[in-house]
């Protein structure tokens, strides 16, 4: 089984801030990687968190890859060498992608805004969340007051976020030829053309992905909580998959919560200056950052978390078939994931 799986890396510079990898599950071993960089138009970023770095949704299609970095879609071919960049003046922020026939469903998550596009990058449809009259309803949105017959590359996510009506709408998949649209603040998950709202769970919110399974279950991974939700197609809680329950994500939070211990130390005791200088810039990393999301032929659920490793879980059994860490560096982070 062939995967991709797309890394962002906090705190470090943009040219080095992620990757596009291709893995051959089975074996374990790396087929191909190449940096994601957004350098045209060149972005300038002090956000340690990640911001406008690495590389973000991925799809795959016709012998081809692509994936977002902040304001482009990259495509490559099968062995990951370049074959042209898509750009459109209102991608600003991209995460997840989804295909809609041979358009690009795109979320800009700068903007709180979902673009259908052709693959030349032409806008065929927007979706604006904040302008959406059932949301600002239910929710009180004000509109974001960016232009938008203006190039919007550069808008700040960071800037964004601070915004009261900001939604962080941040994946969006298909269901029965209709997109389905994730909310990360405000943890709801809507479903378009018509409005509806699906899911609406404020424990939820900060979470990541979307997935419509084989057996038409709604998949979502709950970040924050360190947990996979799983619902029917109307939006009833069916499962949840406690990561936790898992040795290999015990120990991943033990190791860095006690090395979050010996930051803390640095800070506030002399003697333990050297663990600062060790640990330096983990408190813009957090140990098991649930993001990245696929199934796979046999029906299991690949899930990302940090520091970049892919757990595979058999979801009816909860069972941790099978795992794969890339780094043991926690600022190292999954974001997109995809089977061939």
């Amino acid at each position: 089984m062939i995967i991709y799986f797309s890394t962002v890396v906090r705190s470090a510079p943009l040219h080095l801030g992620g990757e596009l990898v291709k893995l051959d599950w089975d074996r374990k071993e790396i087929l191909g990687r190449t940096q994601i960089v957004p350098n045209d138009p060149m972005i300038h970023d002090l956000n340690p968190r990640g911001g406008t770095r690495g590389g973000r949704g991925i799809l795959v299609k016709n012998g081809e890859v692509y994936t977002a970095s902040y304001h482009t879609l990259h495509v490559f071919d099968r062995t990951l060498q370049p074959l042209r960049p898509i750009s459109n003046r209102l991608f600003a922020g991209l995460h997840e992608l989804c295909w809609d026939g041979d358009a690009i469903w795109a979320t800009a998550t700068s903007t709180g805004g979902a673009l259908r596009v052709s693959q030349d990058g032409e806008t065929l449809r927007t979706w604006w969340a904040r302008e959406d009259p059932v949301l600002v309803k239910h929710f009180d949105l004000s509109p974001h007051p960016f232009p938008k017959d203006r190039d919007n590359r550069l808008i700040d996510l960071a800037e964004a976020d601070k915004d009261r009506s900001h939604v962080h709408l941040n994946a969006i998949t298909m269901l029965d030829g209709r997109p389905l649209a994730l909310l990360n603040r405000l943890g709801c998950l809507v479903k378009l053309y018509p409005t509806e709202i699906v899911v609406h769970d404020p424990s939820l919110r900060g979470c990541h992905n979307i997935l419509v399974t084989s057996d038409r279950q709604l998949v979502i991974n709950d970040t924050v909580n360190r947990a996979v939700a799983i619902y029917d197609a109307e939006g009833s809680l069916v499962q949840r998959i406690e990561l936790k329950r898992y040795r290999l994500v015990r120990k991943i939070l033990l190791r860095w919560g006690l090395r979050t211990a010996r930051l803390w130390l640095g800070k506030h005791c002399p003697s333990h200056r050297i663990e600062q200088l060790l640990v330096r810039n983990i408190s813009a990393s957090r140990p098991v950052f649930v993001r990245g999301l696929a199934e796979t032929d046999r029906g299991t659920l690949l899930v990302g978390i940090s520091p970049a490793t892919i757990l595979e879980i058999e979801k009816h059994t909860q069972e941790l078939v099978d795992s794969y860490s890339y780094s043991n560096n926690v600022n190292v982070c999954v974001h997109g994931l995809t089977c061939a």
